[in-house]
């Protein structure tokens, strides 16, 4: 069933603003919040002082990158609230004709009303969902074809979206250089307008994204699912077939559709694969046999299950078996010394896996004594690591967590983080209040280019937090987006 034009406005405003699509929200510390950006605010600001475009072709946006677990980084973007309320509000208007993006039954991920008020999220099925639903496809074949698209958001054509929307033919003929033409044109033209009026891939992070390549890719799966049996995980795909000859021919008419909207498979990921094989990774299947089923969780087996993993995922290339083992443990009952050890444990390893740094808030309240918070030092150290790196979510959840526990900010750290430039790591250390890293931001932020609008726009964030606080005028004077957000209460920090 299909969302609601209402629910996909509120949605793409207050909960899927911020790059926070996975189920439990660990791409941001939990304090960043859009809630409070409402479609009311999203109304006004278009109504508002926009930026005049012969002056500038759109907008910048904040970049946020988030590690992945060989330590590269993949960026994605908080585009600037102007853009992105006009491109919402062109998606709630015409939502009756991209709504197919809903009923496509070959996309997992697929826009749906979610109990957080989310669009999108992120999430693998449950297991026994996903074992269902690979017996029934993989019945009486014998092959399985694999693939996925090479750079799949940053290589998204912006003009494709109007292709996909109203066909090749259709949208060639009618295209348009007015802002206020065919409703397809304007869903391009707001699309590149967050994005300096690149045309040229689309921004990480909000749920517009995964709209906008759901409309193209389920115009590629309208083709193909008529031929082949297959499912499609964003832009990784499953095909299962009778013979080898139907698994290339998959893979072949795959890259046939896909390069019509300008997109190419990825060699490196392209495999034929013999049935029968494994419902599951062999690493998963191991680890799931070797913790005890039921009771108390000892500080030993908890620490040899780890030992495991760690041996296990310097075999595999599969980065998700430490957060894996790790999210295990976690929800598991802890006897009172074993959550130490676990969370010793678990900081050692966070200190080469950023992506497991947020699991470890659930651990660290177990481990309070009378309020005093013992892993003060680690939790530096990996702040200032990650600082060094120029990781973004490293930063983050080490700042959130020194503040939230009430560690002091070393200045070696704060030093670090303002070095980094990064917009996020600089608001949640402004956020910890005190005077000397306000002042450092503050010096930081006199700094930047205020000639330059697309400099300003990759700081926003944190231009517009210490404009609510009353520490700066609004850097942007010909414009009051600053100003209608702050007289309506916005406010990205929660409290």
């Amino acid at each position: 069933m299909s969302p609601d034009q209402t629910f996909v406005l509120s949605a793409l405003l207050q909960h899927n603003f911020l790059p926070m699509q996975k189920k439990a929200k660990e791409e941001m510390p939990p304090i960043l919040s859009s809630v409070s950006f409402t479609p009311v605010v999203a109304e006004k600001l278009v109504k508002g002082k926009l930026r005049k475009s012969s002056d500038y072709q759109g907008y910048d946006a904040v970049e946020y990158k988030l590690t992945r677990f060989n330590g590269v980084s993949r960026i994605c973007e908080i585009p600037h609230p102007t853009a992105y309320a006009e491109l919402a509000l062109s998606i709630h208007d015409h939502w009756d004709k991209l709504d197919y993006i809903a009923e496509n039954k070959n996309s997992l991920i697929r826009p749906r009303q979610h109990k957080d008020g989310r669009l999108i999220v992120m999430d693998y099925e449950r297991s026994f969902e996903k074992t269902r639903r690979r017996l029934s496809a993989a019945f009486g074949r014998r092959f399985t074809a694999h693939t996925d698209i090479a750079n799949c958001f940053p290589s998204i054509y912006s003009h494709a979206v109007s292709w996909a929307a109203v066909t090749f033919d259709y949208a060639k003929k009618h295209k348009s250089s007015k802002p206020k033409g065919e409703w397809f044109n304007q869903l391009d033209e707001k699309l590149s307008k967050i994005k300096r009026k690149e045309t040229q891939g689309v921004a990480i992070g909000p749920g517009t994204s995964n709209i906008f390549a759901e409309m193209i890719l389920a115009r590629v799966d309208a083709q193909l699912a008529q031929e082949f049996t297959y499912i499609r995980y964003i832009d990784d795909y499953t095909a299962y077939c009778e013979t080898e000859e139907e698994a290339q021919k998959f893979i072949r008419r795959l890259g046939e559709e896909l390069a019509k909207y300008k997109l190419l498979l990825n060699i490196k990921k392209t495999k034929i694969c013999t049935l029968p094989n494994a419902l599951s990774a062999d690493w998963i299947g191991e680890l799931a046999l070797r913790l005890p089923a039921t009771g108390e969780l000892s500080g030993y087996d908890a620490v040899n299950y780890l030992n495991l993993a760690v041996q296990i995922a310097k075999k595999s290339p599969d980065g998700s078996v430490l957060k894996y083992a790790l999210k295990n443990v976690v929800r598991r009952k802890l006897g009172f010394m074993a959550v130490f050890d676990v969370v010793r444990y678990a900081l050692a390893l966070s200190f080469h896996q950023t992506a497991l740094l947020p699991l470890l808030e659930t651990l660290f309240d177990a481990t309070l004594l009378t309020d005093k918070f013992l892993f003060g030092a680690e939790v530096s150290r990996i702040t200032l690591e990650n600082a060094r790196y120029r990781r973004s979510d490293g930063m983050a959840w080490g700042l959130y967590y020194l503040h939230k526990y009430g560690v002091s900010i070393s200045a070696d750290v704060a030093e670090e983080v303002i070095s980094s430039r990064d917009c996020v790591g600089l608001l949640l250390l402004y956020r910890t209040g005190d005077p000397a890293h306000e002042a450092k931001v503050l010096k930081l932020v006199s700094s930047l280019d205020h000639s330059s609008l697309y400099d300003l726009d990759q700081y926003w964030l944190l231009l517009y937090q210490l404009f609510f606080d009353g520490k700066i005028a609004s850097p942007y004077p010909n414009e009051d987006a600053f100003e209608l957000m702050k007289s309506d209460g916005v406010n990205f920090l929660l409290p």
